[in-house]
């Protein structure tokens, strides 16, 4: 009786030990091979969708930069949605058929 009690304990425990255990939070980082410039940390941005149906953010306080994010939800892909982001701006290289003074973005999260 007393074995299964102690047993009955460790096994709760265990359960409660490894349910508070803290991970470190994984990204979903599109672009793992690129540096980061610079992190957005709770910011306002607005959804804007492109003619060729590509999605854009656009930072609150900017109107030249768009960041274009690798990993933008569905449900986000919403025209002139405002929404809330953190995450981090990547090194580009400016040129090719984007537009100008677009920048790779890793979202890590992303909120109404």
């Amino acid at each position: 009786m007393i074995k299964n009690s102690i047993a009955l304990i460790l096994v709760f425990c265990l359960i409660f030990i490894s349910a508070c255990k803290k991970d470190k939070v994984k990204t979903n980082d599109c672009l793992p091979d690129t540096v980061a410039a610079r992190q957005i940390l709770n910011k306002r941005a607005t959804v804007q969708k492109q003619p060729n149906g590509l999605y854009y953010l656009i930072e609150q306080g900017t109107i030249d930069t768009k960041l274009n994010p690798c990993n933008l939800p569905p449900d986000f892909q919403i025209d002139n949605l405002t929404v809330t982001i953190t995450g981090e701006v990547k090194l580009t290289t400016q040129g090719g058929p984007g537009p100008c003074c677009t920048d790779d973005f890793v979202i890590f999260k992303i909120s109404l």
